[in-house]
């Protein structure tokens, strides 16, 4: 085996590593948004239950906890697209460079809203921020 040869064989399994780690960022993408959703109604649950229990500022303790779990996985989102495209771009360098006719580390349109899944999961996040954004306001200057 040639040099060439050799840096190709290396390229083709750096390739099959990016491959793989844009499958995983891509499957736990999906894995926390069920989760997301079920952290952030079980907070809605415990904000609007009407209890003779007094917990201590319950009213602002949920907001906020809703607040900090937005932002949370807001967060991590974040850092998967930054993975997932920084993966692309390595991965179509790569393919590049082993000569692939058909290539598949390609950015798709993302056009519209229901061709893009960073925006549409973006909006879920936003609606969950101005929710518990509207419920502390409330709490804070409307509730005597």
């Amino acid at each position: 085996m040639n040099e060439l040869d050799y840096k190709k064989a290396l390229a083709l399994e750096q390739y099959k590593e990016i491959k793989a780690s844009r499958r995983h960022y891509s499957n736990l993408r999906f894995a926390l948004f069920p989760v997301y959703f079920v952290v952030q109604f079980g907070l809605v649950q415990l904000a609007v239950k009407k209890s003779s229990d007094v917990l201590l500022f319950a009213e602002y303790i949920m907001p906020m906890c809703g607040l900090l779990v937005t932002y949370v996985f807001w967060t991590i989102e974040t850092r998967i697209t930054l993975y997932y495209k920084d993966l692309e771009q390595t991965g179509d360098i790569i393919e590049d460079y082993l000569g692939f006719d058909n290539k598949v580390m390609v950015n798709y349109s993302k056009q519209s809203f229901l061709s893009n899944t960073k925006l549409s999961i973006k909006a879920v996040y936003t609606i969950f921020l101005l929710y518990w954004i509207a419920v502390l306001v409330k709490q804070l200057f409307f509730n005597q």
